[in-house]
């Protein structure tokens, strides 16, 4: 795996754990809506017609410290303290506001929004989701989302939960402590004569100016710079 794609390896991670536990039965109710945080949500939210409650989204959300380290093979690594956000959100079309957050009688089809904060905490606590992430997901902070006229119009109660894990980056190592693969350097050179602008070209019918070949060159370059290993 490279350190590009990590980041959307645990979220993506994250997604399929609280799926898989959603799925065993395990807290009363599934979740039909998994996904990735969308750009622009409130945007999203108001132009999809239909929202599938239970729902929640995985977004990384930075990093807040670092740390060099080695590893087995004396490769330097840098360990983040990576953060991710979960956004939970649930339905209830009740008048009484109250059931979307504290749900009905039936778990399966009113879970509520408390029910489904419990429900992802304690799927993705301590979980390191099969990845070599160097500590395992820990819940932070909980906050209730602000309602905004989209969630308002779609009666949502949504809470958003940070959760927190390390994970390693390989650091790319300094060009000058590489043994470089170039071991010849060729150069050709054009060199005017003094009052005399007219560069050197190797095949003067072909339209514009072509760099000059070893044949057709003022002067060349030739530096053995090693040789390889036999």
């Amino acid at each position: 795996m490279t350190d590009s794609s990590m980041i959307a390896a645990i979220e993506n991670a994250m997604i399929a754990r609280l799926r898989a536990v959603g799925a065993s039965g395990r807290f009363g109710f599934d979740w039909k809506m998994l996904l990735t945080y969308p750009e622009n949500f409130d945007d999203w939210l108001m132009a999809q017609s239909e929202i599938r409650c239970p729902a929640a989204w995985v977004v990384f959300a930075g990093w807040t410290g670092t740390e060099l380290t080695t590893d087995e093979d004396g490769e330097d690594l840098v360990i983040v303290d990576g953060s991710f956000g979960v956004m939970f959100a649930d339905e209830n079309l009740r008048q009484d506001e109250q059931f979307q957050r504290h749900g009905g009688p039936d778990a399966a089809k009113e879970p509520g929004s408390y029910r489904m904060v419990m429900a992802g905490v304690l799927s993705l606590t301590n979980q390191t989701l099969g990845l070599p992430l160097a500590t395992p997901l820990m819940p932070g902070p909980l906050r209730l989302v602000r309602p905004s006229e989209a969630i308002v119009k779609r009666k949502l109660s949504m809470f958003a939960c940070e959760f927190s894990c390390r994970f390693p980056l390989t650091v790319s190592p300094d060009v000058r402590d590489v043994p470089a693969d170039m071991l010849l350097a060729h150069a050709n050179w054009d060199i005017p004569r003094l009052g005399d602008p007219v560069p050197v070209d190797r095949d003067p019918v072909a339209p514009g100016t072509q760099l000059p070949d070893d044949f057709h060159a003022d002067a060349t370059d030739h530096i053995t710079l090693g040789d390889p290993e036999p």
